[in-house]
């Protein structure tokens, strides 16, 4: 593929039979999408002979600063276009701080809860511990909406148990390995020509020395379902220490130990101040990321405009998945809110058509999980950042790719015990099996206690 080229177009119909089609592994976790544009929501006030509506103010709290943003602005529209007496204050809360103040808001019956929220994927599973998680079950409204194929089905999975859907995914999160375009290109490399991760790790030895690597240390879960595999099976069953996982993990080290290309990442997998300093001076040429990682580059290292460019992921093997899915926020309606239904209006206003979905991408770089939004030309214009390259003709074209990521209400708690874990087995000090093992057999061992 031709990093600069737009990459093929997926009609409409492709994209429904590709994407639907993966709904099939999802039995543990019934997903339920959209089908056709947004029922209006209730009748605006203001126009000539229409009823007043009801002043109604909607409490929401998100993590993200960029999704504060995008909702302020739906939320001027929708005051605009809908409501008049619409108001919504959005409060932006660090992000344990936020899951920790609302999980214990909605155990409670706390009224201090929010009408909505945003809930990170790998913090929901915690919401489902309790058996009720306080949140509005969106199951009957998708339905009678006619929203059933209009949102990816391996998405909704991510908020979808036992039956139920409690929220609506922002983003497809498809993943592409972004790259310095300019280090690569003056070596003589044509990254287009790049298929597999062996072909990948035979270029990165031309451009790593001893201050400068081609990749820092990746992100397991996210090269773990690449290969179709994941921290849990779609029947909920522990897969953290299966073969897979392990060597994937220790494929990822052998870029250090083996092949000289990775260094231990600073600054944490996610990308702090140390991280950002390191791309910055030039210390690491690519990077692995989900859509919204292309925002993060905008916000952190603006001097590189025009510097970088991006590729589909690299195949474990020649013909095999070029992409992955990474993170994810799903946005949910609580129980105890007296406005659901105008926060579900909202919600269809927002997340659940065309415009506001174009919009989101266009602030925030999130490629959307909702269909009909994925061919809207305004998704394929060049971005001045990325060298001119069309970065949403790369997401679509891989977008069908996207792998599942199966939900657990144990999903969290794995992901602590994992976290102090990382930086041991980067470091040499525990070895990627007995790490994984460890965390597999207390989480098993946690959920027989809880399950009988």
């Amino acid at each position: 593929m031709d990093d600069q080229k737009t990459g093929s177009r997926v009609s409409r119909r492709e994209l429904l039979k590709l994407m639907g089609a993966s709904a099939t592994v999802l039995a543990a976790a019934p997903i339920l999408a959209a089908c056709a544009p947004a029922a209006a929501p209730a009748t605006s006030g203001g126009a000539a002979g229409a009823p007043a509506v009801a002043a109604t103010t909607l409490e929401m709290w998100t993590f993200v600063n960029t999704h504060a943003r995008w909702f302020r602005e739906m939320a001027d529209r929708y005051k605009e276009e809908k409501n008049p007496n619409f108001e919504l204050n959005v409060s932006e809360i660090a992000y344990s701080d936020m899951h920790d103040k609302l999980q214990i808001a909605l155990q409670s019956g706390d009224v201090g809860a929010p009408d909505v929220s945003d809930i990170e994927q790998g913090r929901f599973g915690g919401f489902l511990r309790g058996g009720d998680p306080g949140l509005v079950d969106l199951v009957d409204r998708l339905n009678e909406g006619g929203f059933t194929d209009e949102l990816v089905a391996t998405r909704q999975a991510l908020y979808s148990y036992q039956g139920k859907t409690y929220g609506i995914e922002h983003a497809l999160t498809p993943v592409v390995l972004y790259y310095r375009a300019d280090i690569w290109e003056e070596a003589g490399i044509d990254m287009a020509a790049i298929e597999t991760w062996d072909d990948f790790i035979a270029a990165a030895q031309q451009v790593s020395t001893d201050d400068v690597k081609a990749i820092p240390f990746e992100d397991h879960g996210a090269l773990l379902r690449q290969r179709g595999g994941d921290w849990f099976d779609v029947d909920g069953n522990v897969a953290l220490d299966t073969d897979l996982s392990i060597d994937t993990m220790n494929s990822i080290l052998a870029w250090r130990d083996q092949y000289g290309i990775a260094d231990t990442q600073t600054g944490g997998v996610s990308g702090g101040n140390e991280w950002w300093a390191a791309v910055n001076e030039g210390k690491w040429l690519s990077r692995v990321g989900a859509d919204w990682y292309a925002g993060f580059f905008k916000d952190n290292a603006p001097d590189l405009s025009g510097k970088w460019k991006a590729i589909a992921m690299p195949a474990w093997e020649s013909g095999g998945v070029r992409t992955s899915c990474w993170g994810g926020t799903g946005n949910c309606i609580v129980k105890t809110s007296p406005n659901i239904e105008e926060a579900w209006n909202f919600q269809q206003y927002s997340m659940l058509s065309k415009e506001g979905n174009v919009l989101r991408y266009e602030l925030t770089n999130l490629f959307p999980p909702f269909i009909p939004a994925m061919s809207d030309p305004r998704l394929q214009q060049p971005d001045e950042y990325f060298s001119g390259q069309v970065l949403g003709a790369l997401f679509a074209e891989v977008g069908p790719s996207v792998p599942a990521q199966y939900q657990s209400p144990y999903r969290a708690e794995m992901g602590s015990k994992l976290e102090p874990l990382w930086q041991d087995m980067w470091d040499g000090k525990l070895a990627p099996a007995d790490a994984f093992t460890q965390v597999a057999e207390e989480i098993r061992k946690t959920m027989a206690e809880e399950q009988g």
